[in-house]
Formats: C-alpha cells, sequence, structure tokens
C-alpha cells in the first residue's frame, strides 16, 4: 500500500472516531440538560404545592347570622321555628284585667326608663332587691337597680339596652292574684334584632293597687343575668 494512500486512510479513521466522540459528548450534554430541566420543573411544582399547602384558600368566616353566633337569648323576630309573638289567652276585659295589665305595663316600662324609684315601687315587697341577686349592691334599693341596668358581665352575654311591652297582652284573675303574660321586644348592644320574649308577670291586689310579687324575665335581662330561673314563671306558692 502506498504512503498517501496510508495517510487518506488513518485521517478518515481519525475522523470517524473524532464524530462518534463528539456524539456521544452531544448526547450526554442533552441528557444533562433534560435531567437538569426535569429537576428544575419538579422544584418548581413542589415549591408551588407547599405555597398552596402553606397558603391554602381561608375558611370562611362565620356569618352574623350563623347560629353558632347567636347569643344565649330568646327568640327574634325572624324566629327560624316561625313561632309567632303574643301570648296565649284572652285579652284584658273586665276592669281588673284592664288595671293588672296596666300596672305590669308601668313596671316594664318604669325597667325601661332605668327609673330604680319606680321599679321597686312597682313590687309588693318593701325590699325588692332580695329577691334577686343583684350585680351591682348600692345603700338602697332604687340604688341598687339604677346600678344594675344594662350591667355588662364578664361571661361576654349581650348587654341590655331596652325593652318595651307591646299590645298582646293577656291576663286572668283569681281572687286578689293576676297573671299578666305580654309580648315584650327587647334590644341589646351590638345586638341587630330585637329578641321577642313573652313575659309572665305575677301581682297581687294591695290597697287597691296591683303590685308585682316576683322579678320576671324582663327585669333579668335588664340586670345582666341571662339564665332566667325557673321560679320566675312558675305561679307564686
Amino acid at each position: 500500500m502506498s504512503t498517501s494512500r496510508r495517510r487518506t486512510l488513518v485521517f478518515i479513521g481519525v475522523a470517524l472516531v473524532g464524530g462518534i466522540v463528539a456524539g456521544v459528548a452531544l448526547g450526554l450534554s442533552d441528557g444533562d440538560d433534560q435531567t437538569s430541566g426535569a429537576g428544575s420543573s419538579t422544584t418548581v411544582a413542589s415549591t408551588n404545592t407547599e405555597e398552596t399547602a402553606g397558603t391554602g384558600a381561608p375558611r370562611p368566616e362565620k356569618e352574623d347570622d350563623d347560629p353558632a353566633n347567636e347569643p344565649n337569648l330568646p327568640r327574634t323576630e325572624e324566629d327560624p321555628q316561625g313561632l309567632e309573638p303574643g301570648p296565649s289567652g284572652p285579652a284584658p276585659s273586665s276592669s281588673d284585667e284592664v288595671e293588672a295589665a296596666e300596672a305590669a305595663r308601668s313596671y316594664v316600662e318604669a325597667i325601661d326608663d332605668r327609673d330604680g324609684g319606680e321599679v321597686c315601687d312597682a313590687f309588693e315587697s318593701s325590699d325588692p332587691d332580695e329577691l334577686l341577686d343583684l350585680p351591682e349592691r348600692r345603700g338602697s334599693c332604687p340604688a341598687s337597680f339604677e346600678a344594675s341596668f344594662g350591667f355588662k358581665g364578664k361571661d361576654g352575654q349581650p348587654v341590655w339596652a331596652n325593652s318595651e311591652m307591646t299590645d298582646d297582652v293577656s291576663a286572668e284573675i283569681e281572687g286578689d292574684s293576676a297573671r299578666v303574660v305580654a309580648t315584650v321586644f327587647t334590644k341589646y348592644a351590638d345586638v341587630r334584632e330585637p329578641t321577642i320574649e313573652d313575659d309572665i308577670i305575677y301581682l297581687l291586689r294591695a290597697t287597691d293597687e296591683w303590685r308585682v310579687i316576683k322579678p320576671s324575665s324582663t327585669i333579668y335581662r335588664a340586670v345582666g343575668i341571662a339564665n332566667v330561673p325557673l321560679d320566675a314563671i312558675k305561679p307564686p306558692s
């Protein structure tokens, strides 16, 4: 074989080997890039997942009308059970029934006015502040009630604002005793809807006047006592 031809073959062989090496190197480079790209995508996806998990959609806040937010109060005008306000029983018709109902209204109005003197005078007892555990005690019955109206306790219960007796009233007379049932609207601070409660007020005729025998639900609400005792609605013994 001639020297010229041998050189040509060697040159071709070197070129082929160089091409193969270059191809392998290029392939390895592409693989690295693809691997790097896949790793980058995985990292981004993982990051996004962590961000989603860490900052996921916030839980919806409770609406104002959520039952879980409701305080421990009587029903409202928008009673979910559809209870209609109004006491059971006949409206006052006789003079005794009318007078008893008027005495009950004066008692509720005195509470609404935060008039301690009128509230004390409405009771038959000479010391009515002993009939319930007032949160504030002062030197006299009127002063104790006036200091206790709208009392803000530490249990988170709404603070009483005012109470209004409606025209939905019934009265029953038995001898010198009267039972008046009146629908009362009560408002509390920071509570949008007034509550509706059929207040049962027991009275006794004393020297031609009707006097309240014991505190009713309305006055318990007014002095910040949320849990009205069962005795308040039971007939006096």
